[in-house]
């Protein structure tokens, strides 16, 4: 069975590198061990409320981003990424 992307699994990605993030500090910054976010990234288990909201603080991107409910990553409230044009 292959795993199909999810849009928040593409967005957290997309921002992890913006922000050059690894996989171990998105882990840390939600409270999960490497094991239990690898698992939440693959779509095996949901990502809570907390987690996503502690995610999106941390790539200084919205919820609904993050979620597909906007397009737009930078949302005014919140500091864009060094290099990342207005």
């Amino acid at each position: 069975m292959s795993h199909k992307t999810t849009v928040t699994e593409e967005r957290i990605d997309d921002l992890a590198r913006v922000h050059r993030l690894s996989r171990n500090q998105l882990a840390d910054a939600t409270g999960l061990t490497a094991r239990e976010y690898a698992d939440r990234k693959a779509g095996l288990i949901p990502f809570t409320a907390g987690e996503i909201d502690r995610l999106a603080r941390l790539l200084r991107t919205s919820v609904d981003y993050l979620m597909g409910r906007t397009l737009d990553p930078w949302p005014v409230d919140a500091p864009q990424a060094e290099g990342v044009a207005s």
